[in-house]
């Protein structure tokens, strides 16, 4: 994480200039859809060259991603350990510079910090409405043994708070040696940058693989790997797995899900999931598929989803259902071969495909 400046002891001030980074996303549907597969139709066993496969189309170009980082403005703030109380305090300053989002003239932000890697301990500033420069001027503590600081992190996430929708994310600030600058016995002042790894509608990407046997009735939906994902937790990290549904006739039919990746924004899943599906109801059949931020305590969040069928309003998800099941109707009698696609991911579910309700169970 570039720290722009660092000062100790007199007064906590300091200014500094923003850069912003930002690029445009395109994608062919036609040239994104892969197969990756041996002769025999099946995945190759190394999963390895199937990863350098598909991220090596992704390098190609036939599907953009930027792995810049981009900076969205400074965050001020003060360090000090107090050894009487045994307590590290943080004087959270300000911050300048923030982005604004599509055609909003301010942002309403505020800030947590977490004293990791124990979640537990964190804080949270006021909101400041409607400014790029807030002034935070707040005191926190965090109860921690001075001989333990070194293997501390301190994780500053900055929000812009919504009242409708969920709050956005502007970005991060990471300070992994808490001694760099200063051995914490006075105040030390430091500005760093505000970090964000995308842009505030990428949601992230997942590759899925599609095949279906006519001859078993049954799909098998290919969870392979994600790229990018929020870090929508608190912490700016998450803990992601896929969760598929079978949807037929806006009903419920079936969920499956994959295993938890802990702390992965590129989680690497190649986890197959098997759905019983008559090729009589393909046509009126949609999978929808969300990933999701699993949480110990309350609800897990949802991180992104897309939808598979002829109903999606993705063009990926319907050019990939058709081509799996003409692929399948062509090999009659043998599971056809896997279809991968890179779906870019939805940041929320379409609204005729939430609250679905389960199907009833035939007597």
């Amino acid at each position: 994480m570039p720290l722009i400046s660092t000062s100790t002891r007199g007064p906590l001030f300091s200014s500094t200039s923003d850069a912003s980074d930002s690029s445009e996303r395109r994608a062919s549907s036609a040239k994104n859809s892969l197969f990756l597969f041996n002769d025999e139709g099946e995945f190759p066993e190394d999963h390895d060259e199937v990863d350098e496969r598909s991220v090596l189309r992704y390098e190609l170009g036939f599907y953009e991603k930027t792995g810049k980082d981009c900076y969205r403005g400074t965050l001020t703030f003060a360090l000090r350990y107090d050894f009487i109380h045994r307590v590290l305090m943080l004087h959270v300053l300000r911050a300048n510079h923030l982005p604004v989002e599509d055609k909003e003239q301010t942002v309403d932000p505020y800030v947590k910090v977490y004293l990791l890697p124990d979640r537990r301990n964190h804080c949270k500033t006021r909101i400041c409405k409607k400014t790029n420069d807030p002034e935070f001027n707040e005191m926190f503590s965090f109860d921690v043994p001075f001989n333990t600081l070194s293997s501390k992190m301190l994780q500053f996430t900055v929000y812009d708070f919504d009242r409708f929708t969920r709050h956005g994310l502007i970005g991060n600030v990471i300070m992994r040696d808490l001694f760099d600058k200063s051995d914490l016995y006075a105040w030390t002042e430091y500005t760093m940058q505000i970090v964000c790894s995308q842009e505030k509608n990428d949601f992230g990407d997942l590759l899925l693989y599609l095949s279906y046997s006519v001859t078993e009735q049954k799909l098998w939906v290919t969870v392979a790997k994600a790229y990018n994902l929020r870090p929508m937790d608190i912490t700016g990290a998450s803990d992601p797995y896929v969760k598929v549904e079978q949807v037929y006739r806006g009903r419920r039919v079936k969920l499956r899900k994959t295993t938890t990746k802990r702390a992965n924004l590129n989680p690497v899943y190649h986890e197959t999931l098997e759905f019983d599906l008559p090729s009589t109801q393909a046509g009126e059949t949609n999978m929808l598929v969300q990933v999701m931020d699993w949480d110990r305590i309350g609800k897990d969040d949802l991180l992104g989803c897309t939808i598979l069928g002829h109903d999606s309003p993705i063009s990926q998800g319907r050019t990939q259902w058709e081509q799996c099941f003409a692929l399948a109707y062509t090999d009659q009698g043998h599971k056809s071969k896997p279809v991968g696609t890179w779906h870019s991911i939805l940041s929320e579910v379409p609204e005729n495909f939430r609250d679905i309700p389960k199907a009833k169970k035939r007597k």
